[in-house]
């Protein structure tokens, strides 16, 4: 009789402590299923934000490209001031890039930057051209560009060699600035009167199958007009 009670008290025990077990691992389930609750309701809500500025700022943005497309007559010349839209966009583009999710400020980051090297102000251009480059949210590719661009306008004033290394990561194979990227490299060494190995990359990239029909063509006509020139190497 003793030994059934004792029975009876140690299976209640076992039983008591399963469902505490039970208990427990209920809570810690219960909590681990809020934590990711909370998780993807902040991951919606941040796209949520994302998505409402994005939709804020579109309509500025699309605003500032029309803007910013509205060039001076023809007949005006290459350095005739920009149009009043053209300035106008310069202030869209400014707020765009303040106010806009990644994608759309680096859109408008390199369109103002653009707009504000016509107008003169190289130092600010310059700038733009740089932030975006070193963006590490921004998309590679873009930062690519931003890289390209800002050698390619100081080909003829800055040194060779600080050029050359920001070129250093659009030269490699799969890079959609590869060619532009070497005709680049290519004038840099044209300005610094390395003229051979100016010749011997248009050559080559007049010569690579792998680019676009315009691009080989390009290279084929700087390097014409290189050799037209008759200067020495």
């Amino acid at each position: 009789m003793v030994d059934d009670i004792f029975h009876e008290v140690d299976a209640d025990l076992r039983a008591e402590q399963s469902r505490g077990r039970a208990r427990r691992l209920a809570a810690g389930g219960l909590a681990v299923l809020a934590a990711a609750a909370i998780v993807v309701g902040g991951w919606q809500y941040l796209l949520y934000r994302q998505h409402a500025r994005a939709y804020a700022v579109a309509p500025l943005y699309f605003a500032a490209q029309k803007d910013a497309d509205i060039a001076p007559l023809a007949a005006a010349g290459p350095d005739a001031s920009l149009t009043p839209e053209q300035h106008r966009a310069i202030a869209e583009f400014a707020q765009v890039a303040d106010r806009a999710p990644i994608g759309f400020a680096t859109l408008a980051r390199l369109r103002l930057a653009e707009l504000v090297w016509e107008d003169h102000d190289q130092a600010r251009a310059l700038g733009l051209w740089d932030r975006v480059a070193h963006d590490r949210a921004a998309d590679t590719d873009f930062r690519g560009l931003a890289d390209l661009l800002w050698v390619q306008h100081q080909t003829d004033s800055a040194d060779p060699a600080i050029l050359k290394t920001r070129l250093r990561d659009i030269l490699v194979p799969g890079s959609p600035w590869r060619a532009l990227a070497q005709e680049t490299d290519a004038l840099i060494d044209l300005h610094a009167n390395h003229v051979a190995d100016a010749r011997r990359k248009l050559l080559a990239l007049s010569q690579d199958g792998s680019t676009s029909e315009s691009e080989r063509t390009q290279a084929g006509g700087l390097l014409a007009t290189l050799d037209s020139s008759k200067t020495g190497g």
